[in-house]
């Protein structure tokens, strides 16, 4: 039987947490079952990375949706690259593509699908999509599929937890150590650490604060692990680091930057924390968990469905008070759980297994 031929359409061509998604599943995917054409909205590394594995990307700029022109030649380059792949499947990577990619299967008489990965607001951009052709929307987490049933309950949605590659988080002892080493973090110093975009939502502040009111002073570091991508909030960082001098934590916070290969700095972590109230999924706290990072995060959104308080993790209302409260070292319960981290961390010193 032949590959099945399928287009993909992303309006981002950078990683973040929904595009490492799509990366780990284009990476895996059966290729003698399933034969994707991405098509990106924009220039970006993405498109590199995914001729690196073989497949074919098309960058098809498409400026602004309310420009109608520019809309018109978009759809138009979609749909000859339907044309052409034979596509018999339209697969968006979220709502904003679908505005592209759903109008041209519906103009070349193709069933669409699209990857809904974050939590629809229900506002009007929400609406409008909704009412393109589609046969389903994909969803990550439960809180995700409710919020879209109640913008249109009649469109069939269903959950699929987005999985990782194991192997690739598995522990490196050396390079732990050698990542520990660039920071001038002694041996017995724990490191915390925040992963992912710095944008407001995500609540990188309260990581701040949170860590000054409960382990300012103390043998701890804290490592920001990210940046400003897709344009929005771009002076977010500057405010951290502003917030950081202020606080007198210069010397035990650090800022990397974004990175494309996040795994030294998991394996360099001892805790990873995740701050929003609203996260979809939380793809930094399943590859935490494979690299047997404590997790301590929001007992809401994608993170609730994931992790079992006091044993996967450590879950909080989403306040400062209760945030700083579970940092481990700061209460009897998580110092338990830390030193229990601690074994399963220290055991792994063999180089990591790849696939």
């Amino acid at each position: 039987m032949s590959a099945i031929p399928i287009v993909v359409v992303n309006h981002v061509a950078a990683l973040g947490g929904a595009e490492r998604v799509l990366m780990n599943w284009l990476e895996r995917v059966d290729r003698e079952r399933i034969r994707p054409e991405i098509v990106l909205l924009e220039e970006g590394p993405m498109a590199g990375q995914i001729r690196e594995i073989g497949l074919n990307a098309h960058v098809v700029p498409s400026g602004r949706i309310r420009q109608p022109v520019k809309f018109a030649k978009t759809v138009g380059a979609i749909r000859e690259v339907i044309r052409r792949s034979k596509a018999r499947l339209v697969l968006s990577w979220s709502p904003k593509p679908h505005f592209y990619g759903g109008t041209a299967a519906w103009l070349e008489r193709v069933p669409a699908v699209w990857w809904q990965h974050g939590v629809p607001s229900g506002g009007l951009f929400d609406k409008s999509v909704s009412w393109l052709p589609a046969r389903a929307v994909v969803c990550p987490s439960s809180v995700v599929s409710d919020a879209q049933r109640k913008v249109r309950a009649s469109r069939q949605t269903f959950v699929q937890p987005p999985g990782i590659p194991i192997a690739k988080y598995e522990m490196d002892g050396g390079v732990r150590r050698a990542v520990r080493e660039s920071l001038g973090l002694a041996e017995g110093t724990t490191l915390f650490s925040f992963i992912g975009r710095l944008q407001r939502w995500k609540r990188t502040d309260l990581v701040i604060r949170s860590f000054r009111e409960a382990l300012k002073g103390k043998d701890a570091r804290l490592l920001i692990v990210g940046g400003a991508l897709f344009g929005v909030d771009t002076d977010y960082e500057i405010e951290l680091k502003r917030m950081v001098d202020t606080a007198g934590l210069s010397e035990q916070v650090h800022f990397v930057g974004h990175q494309r290969a996040i795994e030294p700095y998991l394996w360099a972590s001892d805790v990873v924390v995740s701050s929003s109230v609203a996260e979809p999924f939380g793809m930094v706290v399943v590859e935490a968990m494979a690299a047997g990072r404590i997790v301590l995060a929001v007992d809401g959104g994608g993170p609730a469905e994931i992790v079992r308080h006091g044993v996967d993790g450590i879950l909080y209302d989403g306040s400062g008070k209760t945030c700083a409260a579970g940092w481990p070292g700061s209460s009897p319960t998580a110092a338990l759980t830390r030193s229990s981290a601690r074994r399963r961390r220290d055991a792994p010193e063999k180089p990591m297994r790849r696939r």
